[in-house]
């Protein structure tokens, strides 16, 4: 997914506009966030377009839309018990992907997702931490991702003190 100039531009801000994303903001909340990401570093303006913006936003909402549907799938196999494929509906690209040609044979996959923990002190806690899997390694369905990720964030040495209590939301990406 390429970004013209004022998109790349709108990058600086990706972790701001991507939080407002999966809060599910409006764009005025999304546009007060930016603001005062930009005033927290400084910065008079934020020093980016509305169109630039837009870009980034769009694939903001792409990822929160893919994750809502890999949601929807486990919420269905938890409630059934039967096995839910990953389908392309459940990823999409982010703006620093490769181009599409490459991804159709050789796709690698980034799935982000929610470690749940207790701490210590006995309070629910979590972390978002990614795993990598190479072309061919992605789990074919969303029992075996999540169980997978479920053997892997407790070994990744990435997680705070705590007990690991499980996997929260996930959301995957052909990068």
């Amino acid at each position: 997914m390429a970004l013209s100039d004022a998109g790349q531009a709108a990058m600086a801000y990706w972790g701001t506009i991507q939080q407002q994303s999966a809060l599910h903001s409006d764009t005025t909340a999304m546009w007060d966030a930016i603001r005062a990401d930009a005033a927290a570093n400084g910065l008079d303006t934020p020093g980016v377009t509305v169109q630039g913006v837009g870009e980034v936003w769009a694939a903001a909402n792409r990822i929160r839309n893919t994750a809502d549907t890999f949601g929807k799938a486990r919420a269905v196999q938890d409630q059934t018990g039967f096995g839910q494929s990953i389908t392309a509906q459940m990823m999409t690209t982010v703006p620093w992907s490769r181009e599409p040609q490459v991804l159709s044979t050789l796709a690698d996959y980034q799935v982000r997702f929610e470690a749940l923990f207790t701490t210590p002190l006995g309070q629910s806690a979590s972390v978002i931490l990614t795993a990598k899997y190479g072309a061919g390694e992605l789990p074919a369905t969303v029992g075996d991702l999540i169980s997978a990720l479920g053997a892997w964030a407790p070994d990744s040495g990435s997680l705070p003190v705590g007990t690991f209590d499980g996997i929260g939301s996930v959301s995957i990406t052909a990068v």
